[in-house]
């Protein structure tokens, strides 16, 4: 009975051991996620839109697990006094209607390509372009804000020219924290 009891404690404290191990890696990958969406609606906050819509809609271009982690933070909130909604597409042409369209670090060979889709939506509403791209491709191809990994932490880049052409005004505390700012 000794030797049983000894096996099956081993046993119970290795699963309670692998457990935690699998819940310690999955909160951490998704702390990077649960950063950047706080940071997007903090963009949302300190941005000006042109329009005067009754509600926020963001577009999650290739991403549904950074949209989920977006959708639990945003769960019976407003931002600006306005009701948001979150949607989830493969094809950058189906955010008519967003205000915020995030492209996902999985769409960064399709850049050119995503703009272009984009761009053929027009500016009512004005959509400010928020990406996730390890180097500056997002920001050369006309995105306004990109994230960055710089020393382990979650910064980002702002592009002011499509900001400007879209009419959108980012407020300059948002500036102030941003790593670089291209102004022209």
């Amino acid at each position: 009975m000794g030797r049983r009891y000894k096996l099956f404690f081993l046993i119970a404290l290795t699963c309670i051991l692998v457990y935690i191990g699998i819940i310690t890696q999955v909160s951490y990958a998704a702390k990077p996620l649960q950063l950047k969406a706080v940071f997007l609606i903090n963009f949302m906050k300190l941005t000006k839109w042109p329009s005067q819509d009754d509600k926020f809609e963001i577009g999650i271009y290739k991403n549904k697990t950074f949209a989920g982690v977006l959708e639990g933070i945003l769960a019976g909130k407003k931002i600006q006094g306005k009701n948001v909604e979150v949607l989830k597409a493969e094809d950058a042409s189906q955010f008519p209607t967003c205000h915020v369209v995030f492209v996902s670090k999985n769409a960064t060979g399709e850049l050119e390509d995503v703009f272009a889709r984009i761009g053929a939506l027009g500016n009512n509403p004005a959509k400010l372009t928020i990406g996730e791209t390890a180097d500056d491709s997002f920001i050369k191809s006309g995105g306004i804000i990109n994230f960055v990994e710089q020393e382990g932490k979650i910064k980002f880049n702002v592009n002011l020219v499509p900001a400007k052409d879209k009419g959108l005004i980012l407020s300059a505390k948002l500036l102030k924290l941003a790593l670089n700012v291209v102004k022209q």
